[in-house]
């Protein structure tokens, strides 16, 4: 019962919530004859495949090329970029972002995600929810982020957050802490 768990921590593995008791943290351990990847909530005994942490923090959010880079009135610059679904469903993103190009990998928020990731609105002051909007007379569908709003240590506030082109793809969540 206790490796699990000492394994969990060790590892400084996220925390996860029961579907079934809603237990969060729910202490689990490995169910030995079942599905690949499937755990015991030790409270009340449901078993269950845990969702992939990423998906939970990042909903909303993905990695995305950078395709073209306008420029606006003053700092602000049009970038379209490619989230996953080719390059005939781009998404523009209005920014006043310095050292911007085409080809770079950068992390974008999307409709319906929560800025800073894994905060809640209403519970957290700063969090909140990214809605198409205008920005300088340009239509804007997320917003490109940096290490704070990925809830990533390291990394300046205000810098775009650049990811590996060998590492991630257009389209992947976002990994769970800042790459090296």
């Amino acid at each position: 019962r206790g490796w699990w768990r000492q394994r969990r921590v060790a590892e400084r593995e996220p925390t996860m919530k029961c579907p079934s008791c809603e237990k969060d943290p729910a202490e689990i351990e490995p169910v030995e004859d079942g599905e690949p990847g499937m755990v015991m909530c030790l409270d009340c005994g449901e078993e269950f495949t845990p969702a992939d942490p990423r998906a939970q923090r990042f909903a909303n959010y993905a990695v995305a090329k950078i395709m073209a880079v306008r420029a606006l009135k003053g700092a602000l610059k049009a970038v379209d970029l490619d989230v996953g679904q080719g390059e005939d469903a781009l998404v523009q993103v209005t920014t006043n972002a310095k050292h911007v190009a085409e080809g770079e990998l950068v992390v974008v928020a999307l409709e319906g995600a929560i800025v800073p990731a894994g905060k809640v609105v209403g519970e957290d002051p700063d969090a909140i929810e990214i809605k198409p909007t205008s920005v300088g007379g340009v239509k804007s569908a997320g917003m490109l982020c940096d290490s704070p709003m990925l809830g990533w240590v390291g990394g300046a506030k205000g810098v775009l957050q650049k990811l590996d082109a060998a590492a991630f793809s257009p389209g992947d969540l976002p990994p769970l802490e800042r790459p090296r």
